[in-house]
């Protein structure tokens, strides 16, 4: 099969990178983003700043009819911040 890395039209984003900062304390992890609107993807791209030690943002895809939903489901929930997680405020 051909190796495609480029976005298409109707890949879902599923997962992005984001820099959270709390106080003096900076982190920066995956996090699920199918529920995320617009101003919440823009403010994830956004986070990921120079200052923070981030020199790129991580996309991650999902393709309609190349990728089974459920198992995508159930690889994202490896990446769901703990229920006690400031990541989830």
């Amino acid at each position: 099969a051909e190796r495609n890395c480029a976005i298409k039209p109707d890949d879902v984003l599923v997962g992005i990178t984001a820099v959270k900062v709390i106080g003096a304390k900076w982190e920066r992890r995956l996090i699920p983003a199918l529920e995320f609107d617009f101003d919440t993807v823009v403010g994830a791209i956004g986070s990921n700043d120079p200052k923070w030690g981030c020199n790129d943002v991580v996309l991650l895809f999902q393709r309609p009819g190349e990728a089974d939903p459920e198992k995508v489901k159930n690889f994202l929930d490896f990446f769901q911040p703990p229920s006690d997680s400031v990541w989830r405020q």
